[in-house]
């Protein structure tokens, strides 16, 4: 049986840091071992006039006593049995080199055998050492995989909350947690639009039914009945398709852009108010524009919905005979749009809340005109789309500006 790399367990991190622990100490004590080697090595006697010198100085004798060539004469006691007592001569360099290679050997020997000993001991309590130290440095890991493990969609309010030093694992303990927010707010947010979504889309079709059951249940139902029944059932299926559609533009607007056109908002603009004339009128509106060009790279279908749902929301949101301006331009490498509408008062608190997703202001945004609260969600999704900023302020006298700023130019991702 073949056993495939994946197969093979791999050793744990702990392990592997104790084994780089080991080895560098190990790499490090044969260095520094040779070194001491090679140092004593260099303090004996590299001849035999070296050791001469020495002796000399032991034996305090003369400088140059024992210099030059001589022989030592060796004689040995004999038991009175032999009463001859045997001579020999010994030349006085061979001895003295010797001498010289035998204390040298010997003293290495013992160097290396010692230090080999006081290496392997202090070898295996530094690995021992090791592997606590190891496993307290990386205690904060288990932490977070324990978090992580823990955690469920259910349960995403638990969190590490790591005390200790502010080095790299609290770091990375701080930013797991910080993610951990960005998470839950997104599952909350989540479950908030599917049920907005689910309470939006219910209600046209709880109209489609009670009138479809009423004009069922009534045997007379004549010609007229039905098509006010008809009627009706078109006007929620029109207001299905809306906020269907509008549903759409917003999951659209929270992916990475698929287009890249320049596109000048402040025709944008125009084209949406072109659209909208008619209730503009109807309203008596007083219109004022002000658009320079503020050309934007960018999705051009996007942006022509952020133009139009601006403008929606300054009509719908409006008094008769109320106002709308409108000023387009640039700064520098800033495109900017500002619509302000007049209207009913709104707690200045209260307005960056209207870029929350079904958000409708009790007794300020009107219900009455089809509105889902889900317009200046699309425009703040493009906008973040885009790189850009956008802003709600609530006016003093009433009603509401949104300022947009986009950058003009894309940045654009290395590939």
């Amino acid at each position: 049986m073949r056993l495939t790399r994946s197969s093979v367990p791999r050793p744990s991190i702990r392990l592997r840091l104790t084994l780089w622990y080991g080895g560098l100490l190990l790499l490090a004590g044969t260095t520094v071992l040779a070194f001491n080697v090679a140092l004593v090595a260099r303090t004996f006697p590299s001849d035999s006039a070296d050791l001469r010198e020495n002796l000399e100085q032991r034996l305090q004798m003369e400088p140059g006593e024992l210099r030059g060539e001589f022989l030592f004469l060796l004689e040995r006691p004999q038991p009175p049995s032999r009463p001859v007592n045997p001579r020999r001569a010994v030349s006085a360099a061979p001895l003295f080199n010797s001498v010289i290679s035998h204390i040298k050997s010997d003293t290495l020997d013992q160097i290396i055998w010692q230090s080999s000993v006081a290496f392997a001991l202090m070898a295996a309590l530094s690995i021992g050492l090791g592997w606590l130290v190891a496993g307290r440095l990386l205690r904060p890991v288990h932490e977070i995989a324990a978090t992580a493990r823990r955690i469920g969609d259910e349960s995403l309010d638990e969190r590490i909350d790591l005390t200790g030093p502010s080095d790299e694992l609290k770091d990375l303990a701080d930013q797991f947690d910080a993610m951990l927010d960005r998470l839950q707010s997104a599952f909350r947010a989540q479950r908030e639009f599917v049920a907005n979504a689910s309470h939006e889309l219910r209600t046209p079709l709880t109209i489609i039914r009670t009138e479809i059951d009423v004009t069922l249940e009534d045997p007379d139902a004549g010609r007229e009945q039905l098509a006010s029944t008809a009627s009706v059932v078109r006007r929620a299926i029109d207001r299905t398709e809306d906020l269907i559609d509008r549903l759409l533009v917003l999951a659209r607007a929270e992916e990475p852009l698929a287009h890249d056109e320049e596109t000048d908002l402040a025709e944008a603009v125009r084209r949406a108010v072109d659209a909208r004339e008619a209730e503009i009128a109807a309203l008596e509106l007083r219109l004022t524009l002000r658009l320079d060009e503020a050309r934007v790279e960018g999705d051009p279908m996007l942006l022509d919905r952020l133009a139009g749902n601006l403008v929606d929301n300054a009509v719908q949101h409006n008094e008769r005979g109320g106002w709308i301006e409108i000023t387009s331009g640039t700064d520098g490498e800033t495109a900017t749009l500002r619509v302000a509408n007049g209207g009913a008062p709104i707690a200045e608190d209260e307005a960056p809340r209207l870029f929350e997703r079904f958000t409708r202001l009790e007794g300020t945004r009107t219900r009455g005109r089809g509105g889902y609260g889900l317009g200046l969600s699309i425009v703040r999704a493009i906008v973040n789309a885009h790189r850009g900023a956008a802003a709600a302020r609530a006016l003093p006298r009433g009603g509401l500006a949104i300022e947009i700023s986009l950058p003009r130019r894309r940045e654009r991702t290395p590939r």
